[in-house]
């Protein structure tokens, strides 16, 4: 089927109501001027039916506007709670250079509103739309910022004033952007949201791709309902003319498509996944980066037709399922769930899921390219063809990543409340601060294994990411008044779980906020470890003054057992550092929180005060 693009037919809009998009014919697009100007002319013009409102300012102080476009009578997030109305976000300039979305909504609002109400899915939604996120980078175009991109002539960067990738911040929300976003995701709590991109890589003729990741999610149903939410978009997308594919393949040789794609597992830090952590759906649509920008403003304006369409005939079915799904994560306690997914093909499991048909094109693939030598391949795009191609998709739970959650919840303590507080805020995670001691609590506490910790050698996101691992040990301890209690009953679990938990790949500790707590700070001398180590091989009476009669009483069977390797271990002979290590490692620790896990989970539920 050939697509229809009658959005961008003149004769359909008055002169001074086409964006600059469409008086270019699709070779330039309007700055953030033009945008505020739309939003604040549709909500003067359609006031029943339209708000603009400002969700909050970049870094450089620009405002964030977003439309609020409803048919209902329901124009605020109370009304539409209230009258159980489902609201759907789209996201556009995110990377502020992929921008058709912002176009496409703006044609795509201005045109329903100007039809018979008679079919609208406005009548049976809310639909929220940010034209642009990234305003900063936005207001800062350039013909070079896209390399891989056929059009518009200018378009703006990726990153934000601060140089921050607002698709990689959605849990750490470093960016006044973001923290604006999640305010107002909060507020309205999206049954469905959208992230608006372009492409980066591989040269085919497929011109859209949807991306979910419905496994991040710990009902069922939900999981059910958004597969199926997944298969009926591309039908719809289908019908309307496009060669969507269901996931963004990663080519597995970059220099020979054929060899086979892959499917990305994802991350929680991308808002498809973010999405999931909520009980709710996320999409990620990627338009394809060389179809040109007048096609690609279609294909994006049809995504979000095919979204809105979906969600006026089953948006009361979706939403009673996110909500069950609220509910019965509430009574999730001691459940296991895993919090990172991976490709199979990633742990070396070569075996394709299936055989893909890609609409492609011939290829050559140097062994020595032209001009520059080395590996490379060239497309040429006069001769389609398809490319059977194997596929490997089979995601699966990172055993390491695979947790219980307590049957309590978590507790901050109140040294590290200052640095976790400001994320379960953002993230709308329900907390209780403790208003008086509780004595000899139990807990678990994670003793973190030196040997597994790994630091990132670059930074990223402006970051060093640490990975670790330990075992979560049963204590009793006493918790101060002023500390932090996080319930594992709310509909957030999840979401507590992925950022106080550091298996998962966004949490706290994996972004670095608690690298302190593995960083040596206080030393033995090496004299003073020598004058220790005689005094225990010779079971001086020193140390049981120093550090009690149980060690002292231990020193016979350890002489035995560093004989015993000094024997038969050649390795342990010839080191004198692991000679050391053996003796001083027996001695209570002098820095005692080194290497202990920040976060404290227990299985006792603490009644707080209202």
């Amino acid at each position: 089927m050939a697509i229809t693009f009658d959005a961008f037919a003149q004769t359909k809009s008055d002169g001074a109501e086409l964006l600059l998009a469409e008086s270019s014919q699709f070779r330039r697009t309007g700055s953030y001027a033009e945008v505020e100007a739309v939003c604040q002319n549709l909500a003067k013009k359609y006031s029943e039916f339209v708000r603009c409102l400002t969700i909050g300012n970049t870094a450089e102080g620009r405002p964030i506007v977003a439309l609020a476009v409803s048919r209902t009578g329901a124009l605020t997030p109370v009304q539409a709670k209230r009258a159980g109305i489902p609201v759907v976000l789209a996201i556009g300039g995110t990377h502020a250079g992929e921008i058709d979305g912002k176009d496409a909504g703006l044609i795509l609002i201005r045109d329903m509103l100007k039809k018979s109400p008679a079919k609208d899915p406005l009548k049976h939604q809310v639909f929220l739309f940010v034209p642009v996120f990234n305003v900063d980078g936005h207001e800062r175009p350039s013909p070079f910022n896209r390399p891989n991109q056929n059009g518009p002539s200018l378009q703006g960067e990726r990153v934000t004033a601060q140089r921050i990738n607002l698709n990689r911040d959605w849990m750490l929300g470093q960016t006044s952007e973001m923290n604006a976003m999640l305010q107002f995701i909060s507020q309205w709590d999206p049954l469905v949201t959208l992230d608006l991109h372009v492409t980066d890589g591989v040269r085919f003729r497929h011109d859209v791709s949807l991306s979910m990741s419905p496994m991040f999610g710990a009902d069922d149903v939900l999981q059910e309902v958004s597969d199926k939410f997944s298969v009926d978009m591309i039908e719809r997308i289908q019908a309307k003319g496009h060669h969507p594919l269901d996931f963004t393949p990663v080519l597995l040789d970059f220099e020979n498509p054929r060899a086979g794609i892959m499917r990305d597992a994802d991350a929680p830090r991308f808002s498809h996944v973010y999405a999931v952590l909520r009980n709710r759906i996320g999409v990620l649509v990627e338009d394809h980066a060389w179809d040109p920008y007048a096609h690609r403003v279609q294909t994006s304006k049809d995504v979000l037709s095919a979204a809105l369409e979906l969600v006026a005939s089953q948006g009361k079915h979706l939403l009673k399922v996110a909500q069950q799904a609220d509910d019965n994560i509430e009574k999730m306690h001691s459940e296991v769930v895993a919090l990172d997914w991976q490709n199979m093909l990633e742990l070396g499991l070569d075996i394709p899921t299936g055989q893909a048909e890609l609409l492609g094109y011939e290829y050559t693939t140097h062994a020595s390219a032209p001009v520059v030598g080395g590996r490379h391949i060239t497309y040429h795009i006069d001769q389609p063809v398809v490319w059977h191609t194997p596929v490997y998709s089979d995601i699966q739970p990172v055993n390491e990543a695979i947790v219980n959650l307590p049957l309590g919840g978590y507790i901050i303590p109140v040294g590290w409340t200052s640095v976790v507080l400001p994320y379960l805020q953002k993230h709308g995670v329900t907390y209780h601060v403790l208003q008086q001691s509780i004595k000899g609590l139990a807990v678990e506490e994670l003793h973190v294994d030196e040997d597994s910790i790994s630091f990132e050698t670059r930074t990223f996101q402006g970051r060093i990411r640490t990975s670790l691992t330990g075992d979560w040990l049963r204590t009793q301890m006493d918790i101060a008044q002023g500390s932090i209690y996080v319930p594992i009953r709310q509909a957030r679990a999840l979401l507590a779980a992925h950022l106080l938990e550091p298996v998962s790949p966004d949490s706290l500790s994996r972004w670095g906020l608690f690298n302190t707590a593995y960083e040596i700070t206080d030393h033995i001398s090496n004299h003073r470890q020598l004058q220790i180590a005689q005094w225990m091989f010779g079971q001086d009476k020193k140390i049981r003054e120093g550090y009690g009669a149980s060690l002292h009483r231990k020193l016979p069977d350890l002489k035995k057992e560093y004989q015993t390797r000094m024997d038969r271990d050649d390795r342990f002979r010839e080191d004198p550092e692991q000679r050391m290590d053996f003796w001083i490692r027996q001695i209570p620790y002098h820095d005692p929180t080194f290497n202990k896990y920040p976060i404290i989970r227990t299985d006792r539920l603490i009644a707080v005060q209202p």
